[in-house]
Formats: C-alpha cells, structure tokens, sequence
C-alpha cells in the first residue's frame, strides 16, 4: 500500500492554502476579524435579499452541525453589502448565515482565520450554501485540513447546487469523493514528482488558493452573468494549470489531475446521472487543458516540424471546446478525447522526425486485449481509493514505457522524440 508523506508535513500547511483565497492584511483592529461581502437571491444577480438581512459569523462543530457566535452578527444595507466583525480565535471552521423571513444562506470561510484579518467572501447565495453544506460535512469526517476550497468551488457548480443543497446524503458524498481525490492527489505528489516534491506541493496549493482568492474578488465585481462565466473559466483554466505554475513537469502534471478527475467521479458515480455529468464537466475539462498543455509541451521538445507541432497545437485547441460542449456525458467525452489521441497520433506519424510504424506498434499493443491501456481502463474504471488509483497509474505508466523500449531497439528515432513520443501516448490514451 502506498503511503503518503505529504501527510507528514505540518497540517498548518494546507490550513493555510484553504483560507488564504480571501484574506488580506488590513487596519481591522488586531482583537477582531472582518469578513465583507454581499447577500443574493440567486448566482444570476438578479436581485439582492431585502436590507436588513441579519447575518451572522457561525462555526461548524466536529459533529458538521452549525453553531452562531452570540454578538457576532449585523445586518446588510440596500445593496445587500455586509460588514462583520468577530473573534477569529474563539472558534475555527467559520461560516457566515444570512437570515431574512425564514430564508436562510450560508459561505463558509474555512479554516484557520487570524484576528487583524480582513475577509472578502463572494456572494452568498444558494451555490455557496451548497458549497458550505459540503465543507461542513468535510469538517465532521475529519477531512477539512486536505480539501482546499478551491476544490469544493470547482466540484459544486450551478448545474448540481441544488441537489447538493438539498440532499444532505450527497453533501456527504461530495465530502468523501473530494477527500479520496485530494488524498489521491498527494500520493501522487509524494510519489511520482522528482525534485523538491514537498516545495512544488506547498507552492501548488498556495497557488490554488491564489485562484481562489482571485475568483472570490471577480465574483464580488461581477454585475452580470457574462462576468461571472468569464471569472469561472479564468478559475477553472489558473487552476488546471496550478501544477506546471509550481514547477511540476507538463506531463506529470496533467497525469496528476487525471488521478484526482477519476477518482472523484468514480466516488460520485452513485448520485444521479445530472449531477455526476456535472462533476465530470469539471474533471474532464480541467483534464483536457492539462493534457493538451503537456502534449504540446512534449511536441515542442521534440524535433517534430512546426506544421506538426500545430496540428497538435490545434488538436488541443477543438479537444477543449468538444469537453465543454459535452456538459460530462459521458459518451461525449470519450469520444472527445479519442478524436484528440486520433488527430495528435496522425500528427506524429505524418511527421517525418517520427516514425510512423513504431507509433502504430506502440499504440495497438497497448491497446490489444492483454495490452497496458486495456488493463488499466478496466482496472481504473470503479475504482473509488486513492491509494489503488494510484497504483494502477503507475503500472499503466511503466507499462507503455515497457511497450515503448521493446520496440525502441528497431527505431532509428533520436532519443528525444523516443522520449516525446512515448510521453504524448501515455498522455492521449489517459482519458481516451
């Protein structure tokens, strides 16, 4: 069984990626903190809850139950805009209720927060309630110190929200299926990434809650739902790109996200087909932005021409519109990403650095009955633990590489393009 180191370093690690989305150095007096922020009826802007709404700075217990702290609480003016003070070391696990006439709303703050903190929180509404929801229940298994709030943002969308919401049976298992796919995220930075693993996994996360941080102040200027989409896809493409930003390797960074995509759709698979659509839209897309950046990193050092270097580049290009207008059915996606392996495999054997025949070879042996990429899609297909995830990567892996040196020795293909070349199948035939 695969252990993770990383869950050796200080939690206070982790803690602090959570939480650092929204908080900044300020004048707040030293013995409170502040948190601002603004009230909606709905994700659309449509309309603010009436002034007057009474919001309150509440904690969740280690049982996921929501407690207020008596005197910590105000009341929102006619633009729903709020200011908050309170003692950020009276409690941990802060969420901020909204009340108006027995309507009730809910963003939570995370973790650790520090008296002399001042806190911009985005909008509250039904999202971040189902959001807040899911970080309690994170809370009540213990989880919270590994799940970032980057992670519940990407996962709990406007598409799901509702069910999430209003299902406190899928809460939980959107709680489980982000734990398992953070846990399978740090195995495989504690084993598969060289070189400073630790430094690039603490970096990667402050990262993550950079874009957290930045998308909490996108939200909060939006004044319409073009806005907003705009703040969501510059998220979702910062945080797909996390992992090369904190120096990780292309290619290990997109295997990376593949790990965590598969596990926490394979944890959903259970809630019904729209909301398990919905968490695959999330995963693929991230997938296919780390995977068409890591193919075309490989083709760059490679000595393929440039013609076929923007074939690929292009290949990428529809790769990334066919996962958005697939919404995460399933057959959609398979059927993007195979066009992707399709068109980027026709690019290289058409190239005349690669040799046509040994891409040929390697891909139909790894896809033969008793081929690595048919062990592994049927290995990986239901597979809900990080630790198995993990390793049925890894022998995927070594098992293309395995193909790849047994038909190395009858190519006359540089080093460097065996190298590229045996990287980019590894990379179009994950998800494909």
């Amino acid at each position: 069984m695969l252990t993770n180191k990383f869950y050796k370093y200080p939690i206070m690690i982790l803690m602090l990626a959570v939480i650092g989305f929204a908080c900044s150095d300020s004048n707040n007096n030293s013995d409170s903190a502040a948190v601002n922020g603004n009230v909606e009826q709905s994700q659309s802007k449509a309309k603010s809850l009436p002034e007057g709404t009474v919001v309150t700075m509440a904690t969740v217990t280690s049982n996921g139950s929501i407690n207020t702290i008596d005197g910590a609480e105000t009341t929102t003016d006619a633009n729903g805009d709020f200011s908050l003070s309170f003692n950020a070391d009276a409690a941990q696990n802060f969420v901020v209720v909204a009340e108006n006439n027995g309507s009730e709303a809910m963003g939570f703050l995370s973790a650790n927060v520090e008296n002399g903190q001042t806190i911009l929180l985005k909008p509250i509404d039904t999202e971040s309630t189902a959001e807040s929801n899911v970080f309690a229940r994170l809370v009540a298994q213990g989880d919270a110190d590994i799940v970032t709030k980057s992670d519940i943002e990407t996962m709990v969308t406007a598409t799901n929200e509702s069910e999430v919401r209003s299902n406190a049976s899928l809460a939980s298992q959107f709680a489980a299926s982000l734990a398992s796919s953070a846990e399978a995220r740090a195995d495989f930075f504690a084993n598969e990434v060289e070189e400073n693993g630790e430094e690039k996994f603490e970096t990667t996360l402050t990262i993550l809650a950079d874009a957290q941080a930045q998308l909490e102040a996108d939200l909060t200027a939006a004044s319409s739902t073009q806005a907003e989409t705009e703040a969501y896809d510059l998220f979702i493409e910062t945080t797909a790109s996390a992992f090369v930003s904190a120096g990780v390797e292309a290619n290990k960074a997109a295997q990376a996200i593949e790990v965590w995509g598969r596990v926490m759709v394979n944890n959903i698979s259970s809630a019904s087909e729209e909301v398990e659509n919905s968490v695959r839209t999330q995963t693929s897309i991230m997938a296919g932005i780390a995977i068409d950046a890591a193919v075309r990193a490989e083709a760059e050092a490679s000595e393929m021409s440039d013609d076929s270097k923007q074939a690929i580049a292009d290949a990428g290009v529809t790769l990334k519109a066919a996962l958005r207008a697939a919404v995460g059915v399933k057959a959609d996606v398979e059927t993007a990403f195979e066009e992707y392996q399709e068109e980027v495999q026709t690019a290289m054997e058409s190239d005349s650095s690669i040799e046509a025949n040994f891409v040929i070879t390697v891909n139909t042996e790894i896809n033969s009955q008793t081929g690595a990429k048919t062990i592994f899609e049927n290995a990986i297909s239901s597979t809900t633990s990080a630790d198995v995830a993990l390793n049925i990567f890894t022998t995927f892996f070594s098992g293309v590489q395995s193909t790849s040196d047994d038909n190395a020795s009858s190519t006359s293909m540089s080093q460097a393009n065996l190298e590229a070349v045996t990287n980019i199948i590894i990379l179009t035939n994950l998800a494909s």
